[in-house]
């Protein structure tokens, strides 16, 4: 049975803290999304634990991750199966103070929250070797925020952790969950204001291309693919923090009246909201404020095990489709036939 999300607020303890992570930034909008599920008086701050990490805490938890997914993909293959990379991370902090969260402690003892709620398992790791290191008292949530079975999350120190919310059911995941741990299945939120558009339909000449907030994709092919298909609809691309991608796709289509190119964007909904179409990499939370704003989605390959999971997931739930010229094709007829 589903949790409601609505009930989240009357279940953990208050004052709540959230942690989530800027690595791809999905679940820092995440964490946004479940933040609006409480009153603000009940939360006392969203950080990301990169910002209270130091250096070589960032190196290893965002700048490597970064590095690999950018350059050499493939390589996160080994890293979501090989359980090394997060064995050495876990049995160095099991055997040792070797990382400084000096920084971590402060911030939670400034906040004094009751309940730590992290979305990944990377803040989820930090936060629960703090809390055994220190001794820390106040209860500790997880969030899987993707729909994989994901070997991050098996290398924490769950008997720190007193709650797990979860897409996926327990039996799905092989988690080495303490016996008093209080798991609820739970559909992943989208911010409120993703919902509100859902009734209003989006231009079907309109369409919007997303690769994530690292902008990592063949924009300018796919762009050229679909403007064969049909020249005239207008295309919204968001790059992201991808300079070199901005670059490449005004270079491609400054000449163009009807694309236009963007960046950092502080939210998807303006484009969203006005779009019929999103094409998109299965991440988690552009997936997600697709889905409740019932615009159609055509998924591009993403970065390996995590958004393959997504997109499979997308392709089951969300009436997501791969995106080809031909798929594209047949869904353009459809809405010309209806």
């Amino acid at each position: 049975m589903t949790f409601d999300l609505a009930r989240l607020p009357a279940t953990v303890e208050a004052p709540v803290l959230i942690v989530s992570t800027v690595a791809g930034r999905g679940m820092y909008t995440l964490a946004e999304a479940l933040r609006e599920r409480f009153d603000s008086s009940d939360v006392v701050g969203h950080v990301a634990i990169e910002s209270c990490l130091p250096a070589n805490g960032v190196r290893q938890d965002l700048d490597r991750y970064k590095l690999i997914s950018n350059t050499m993909p493939s390589l996160l293959y080994l890293v979501h199966k090989v359980p090394i990379f997060y064995y050495r991370k876990y049995l160095r902090e099991s055997l040792t103070d070797w990382s400084d969260l000096r920084a971590l402690k402060t911030l939670v003892e400034t906040l004094n929250p009751r309940t730590v709620l992290c979305v990944s398992h990377r803040p989820a790791f930090w936060v629960s070797t703090l809390k055994k290191r220190e001794r820390m008292t106040f209860k500790l949530w997880g969030v899987l925020g993707e729909y994989g079975n994901t070997l991050g999350w098996r290398y924490i120190f769950w008997d720190e952790m007193d709650g797990f919310l979860s897409p996926l059911d327990r039996n799905e995941l092989t988690y080495p969950f303490p016996a008093p741990l209080k798991f609820l299945h739970i559909d992943l939120p989208a911010r409120q204001a993703f919902y509100q558009v859902a009734d209003r339909a989006g231009d079907p000449r309109a369409l919007l291309l997303v690769c994530g907030y690292w902008g990592q994709g063949p924009i300018v092919k796919v762009v050229r693919s679909i403007l064969a298909e049909e020249p005239n609809l207008r295309v919204a691309i968001v790059c992201g923090e991808n300079s070199a991608a901005v670059a490449r796709a005004r270079l491609a289509f400054g000449s163009y009246s009807n694309v236009e190119v963007h960046g950092v964007v502080e939210s998807l909904l303006p484009f969203v909201a006005r779009c019929g179409c999103i094409v998109t990499k299965p991440g988690i939370s552009t997936l997600l404020e697709a889905h409740v704003a019932r615009r159609k989605i055509f998924l591009l390959k993403g970065m390996p095990v995590a958004e393959d999971n997504n997109g499979r997931y997308a392709l089951r739930h969300f009436d997501a489709e791969w995106f080809t010229p031909e798929n594209f094709r047949r869904w353009r007829r459809l809405l010309s036939v209806s």
